[in-house]
């Protein structure tokens, strides 16, 4: 069977399965224009296409419509979204003996990173970044890991590794650098990600045990990898399934090993990973945050990219939106949404159980944004109504924000420390460099006694990342951090979820 996908670029003909998805031939096509954020599952209504032929005309949804003879998807241009590329981090200086040019990447679930260095200087020569091509195979590293499941392993290693020929081969054009000149690549990334990188399944991180089957530290040929230059790439070491390489760099990056005073460190995305400790002394552990936080499983939201509403204020007694790319709101980003709620709580719009009020409840200063529409109240962030907050929305951040908040209290008891006397919370990735602390402390996803000793770092998984491909002292040290940091499974800890239900309350208005 055939189906024809007309591009941005063009048309093209796929060949097809029997009983196949759309949603599957695009992921098999190698299409990273479409989302899809619950990876197939129909819920998050993400994934529309507009369908001419085979018996329909107009959008459906690529995951629940099979394709059918003389069928034409026609797909929207790629839309581009803001990735944070550098951070506010140390990097190790070069060894001094490297010849060549290195490139170091940060694999997000949601985005890719990658920078073009000297070896010898330790100069920074370029920076790409885009979203990461599996987005179709789902949002988070749970749709990738059902995704893998499924049989799809392969596909989501040829899109990463294609991905990031790709953007070696744009540096090496930016910059006119002969690509044989490249001689060493380091990837941080969480640990399914990796997985996914060296085509290893990493279906054993889905059920537990939790187990991966590799927590990396190790070196590769560049071909054996799909990479298209002569040379090696180093995988920063993981420390559990669900801490991964990325969270290693990141506690070099931001000098943790160096501070006297235990600092916080926390890396919001997908999966909420943080460390707590200083010298080499750590405890470390992840929560199911879920892709909230990047906009997916919201009825409105969307990646960061023109249109959505990044920031909520109230000014002067009314609600004022920040819209991306300065195009009218199509939609609301995670930190939009963060925002959003604090600003609801501050209005009394929402009560301490997350519950979106009626009219005839709220204080009056919320009544102009109360609205209703097929599924209930919702919170208007536009004044025709165009965008609003829903209820369901509510309890998405609700469940996220409980689950970092309770993460972050567990970690703390067991490392025997109160909150009030950490030294520092450091908010690393790009989510965390978009977030206002004071509304991230409102809705308690951040301690608000660590309000006034929070600061945000950016990619400080990409410095890291950067760090080890200039320095082998960096790539032992990394290894020191793995061995150094212990590990607690939330899943079964009676602890984690006694504080989980007790952070799912807001404080009151």
């Amino acid at each position: 069977m055939q189906l024809i996908l007309q591009e941005e670029n063009g048309t093209r003909t796929v060949e097809v399965e029997e009983g196949a998805t759309i949603l599957d031939a695009l992921q098999r096509a190698g299409v990273t224009s479409v989302h899809s954020p619950c990876g197939g599952g129909g819920t998050c209504l993400k994934c529309t296409v507009t369908v001419r032929g085979g018996g329909l005309n107009g959008p459906c949804l690529a995951c629940q419509t099979k394709v059918a003879d003389g069928m034409t998807v026609v797909l929207a241009p790629e839309v581009k979204m803001e990735v944070q590329q550098s951070g506010k981090c140390a990097v190790y200086p070069p060894d001094g003996g490297g010849k060549g040019f290195g490139v170091a990447c940060d694999i997000g679930t949601t985005t890719v990173v990658c920078h073009l260095l000297d070896l010898k200087t330790g100069r920074r020569l370029a920076t790409v970044g885009a979203a990461n091509a599996q987005k179709v195979f789902g949002a988070d590293v749970i749709a990738r890991i059902q995704a893998s499941v499924e049989g799809k392993l392969k596909l989501m290693t040829e899109a990463i590794q294609e991905q990031l020929s790709g953007m070696i081969e744009a540096l090496c054009r930016k910059t006119d650098t002969d690509i044989k000149q490249v001689r060493y690549m380091t990837i941080a990334g969480n640990t399914v990600m990796s997985h996914l990188f060296a085509e290893l399944a990493p279906d054993s991180i889905g059920v537990a045990p939790f187990a991966p089957l590799s927590l990396f530290g190790t070196e590769h040929d560049a071909k054996e990898m799909g990479l298209p230059f002569d040379g090696t790439v180093y995988i920063t070491p993981s420390v559990a399934g669900y801490v991964g390489g990325d969270i290693t760099a990141d506690v070099l990056a931001t000098e943790l090993v160096g501070k006297e005073k235990p600092t916080l460190m926390l890396d919001i995305g997908t999966n909420g990973e943080m460390v707590l400790g200083c010298g080499e002394k750590f405890v470390c552990c992840a929560t199911a945050a879920g892709p909230a936080f990047e906009g997916a499983n919201i009825k409105q939201g969307m990646p960061a990219s023109p249109g959505a509403i990044s920031e909520v204020t109230v000014e002067n007694g009314r609600l004022k939106v920040t819209v991306l790319g300065s195009v009218a709101p199509t939609g609301i980003c995670g930190s939009g949404l963060v925002d959003a709620l604090a600003v609801m709580l501050d209005l009394g719009a929402v009560d301490e159980t997350g519950r979106l009020l009626d009219a005839d409840e709220a204080p009056e200063e919320a009544l102009p944004y109360l609205d209703e529409d097929d599924d209930g109240n919702v919170f208007k962030l536009t004044e025709d109504g165009s965008v609003c907050v829903t209820q369901a929305d509510v309890r998405e951040i609700q469940l996220a924000k409980a689950s970092i908040a309770a993460g972050i209290r567990v970690m703390a008891e067991r490392y025997g420390v109160a909150l009030e006397e950490i030294d520092a919370l450091v908010l690393a990735g790009g989510f965390g460099s978009f977030i206002r602390p004071r509304s991230a402390a409102r809705i308690g996803l951040i301690p608000p006694v660590l309000l006034d000793v929070t600061r945000a770092v950016g990619n400080a998984a990409g410095e890291g990342a950067v760090s080890a491909a200039l320095s082998a002292k960096a790539r032992t040290d990394l290894q020191k951090i793995q061995q150094d940091c212990a590990y607690i499974e939330l899943s079964s800890d009676s602890a984690f979820n006694d504080a989980y239900i007790e952070e799912m309350m807001f404080e009151e208005a």
